[in-house]
């Protein structure tokens, strides 16, 4: 486990960023609201797992009750696409996206529903399970060799076409509303929780759900925000290094991890400067914990319930229980018998196959 305390993060009251805005995050909410099946996801008190870590209260933010899509992924690219539709007018669209599961898989659920084809492209190595999800939309899948970068080249070159549009958190023909409105969507999240926490867990990957989530409660909350901790895996902790230095790393391609879809080489540009205002504290754990804490929520370990959540869901929670499980890491944070805090399971079980072969 590694630990790095951003000496960049901001208080005071909320400024707005280019990426995201007050009003931005607004629309988002007033807009998902009305969708069809929304409601916020359930944050499951976890009271057992507080007591084992010595703290005042746990609660789990269940992002697999996130429509039929099962992770808060739901949230951002459907928004997007909705809105690039409405400004472009018209039929016929086709949306394309890079994706290792949840984004191409909410993406194609967003087509659908808002009359779009949509077609992703998918590393080779991801698993067919994912694949199979995604097709369930009506989706077209591409498998490419190589890396998610590689898919994500892949996708950008096929959004060249006529009446094609790239859905991700890189511009679309120079212009960078539909990376914003992704964020803006996954901003939703965070408006839910009713009550503010003293920290929030939350899985870093490229940064955009921990930018939103940070930037929502810094708007919510102020100065009074709670301590925002973003979890990646030790392979994969570009985050973590970004606010250690307090500029953006990029790191060479290496190990994969069971947290796959945390697996990037830098943060997102666009999220960038909400990360190193908005996030508190870098946090970088290993397989081996979150694997262990994916098996224990899944066997009520904790006496709480069972908690079925992806390997890469996991994250944001393994972090908490290691963070507070060490005392070097527990003091940094203030994490304590008076905190209250917050881990966002950012998916379900995206593959069973997978989930059965981790959980044993």
């Amino acid at each position: 486990m590694k630990l790095s305390m951003n000496p960049a993060a901001a208080r005071g009251p909320f400024q707005d960023h280019d990426a995201l805005s007050a009003a931005a995050m607004q629309a988002a909410a007033a807009e998902i609201a009305g969708w069809p099946g929304y409601r916020p996801t359930t944050l499951r008190a976890m009271p057992g797992l507080a007591s084992s870590l010595g703290l005042g209260a746990v609660g789990v933010k269940l992002e697999a009750e996130r429509f039929e899509v099962g992770s808060f992924k739901a949230l951002g690219p459907p928004y997007a696409l909705q809105r690039a539709l409405a400004r472009e007018g018209g039929e016929g669209w086709r949306a394309v996206a890079a994706t290792s599961g949840n984004h191409g898989r909410a993406l194609a659920w967003g087509a659908a529903r808002f009359g779009a084809t949509c077609t992703i492209f998918m590393p080779a190595h991801t698993s067919a399970g994912r694949e199979a999800a995604i097709r369930r939309f009506g989706a077209e899948v591409v498998r490419v060799a190589g890396d998610f970068d590689a898919s994500l080249a892949a996708a950008a070159a096929a959004a060249e076409a006529g009446r094609t549009m790239l859905v991700a958190d890189l511009p679309w023909r120079g212009s960078e509303a539909i990376p914003r409105d992704i964020l803006a969507g996954y901003s939703v999240l965070a408006g839910e929780l009713a009550e503010a926490p003293t920290h929030v867990f939350v899985a870093a990957g490229n940064g955009s759900l921990a930018a939103a989530t940070a930037a929502r409660l810094w708007l919510d909350h102020g100065a009074a925000r709670p301590v925002v901790v973003s979890v990646e895996p030790l392979v994969s902790d570009a985050v973590r290094q970004s606010l250690a230095v307090g500029e953006r790393v990029v790191l060479a391609e290496g190990e994969g991890s069971v947290m796959d879809g945390l697996v990037v080489r830098a943060p997102s540009a666009l999220c960038w400067p909400v990360l190193r205002e908005a996030v508190d504290t870098g946090l970088a754990i290993g397989d081996g914990v979150a694997v262990e804490v994916l098996r224990a929520a899944a066997r009520d370990g904790w006496g709480d319930g069972r908690l079925e959540i992806g390997e890469t869901g996991i994250a944001a929670l393994a972090g908490l229980v290691a963070a507070a499980g060490d005392a070097g890491v527990r003091a940094a944070l203030g994490l304590g018998p008076a905190s209250r805090v917050v881990a966002i399971a950012c998916e379900g079980v995206t593959d069973p196959e997978v989930f059965a072969r981790l959980v044993g």
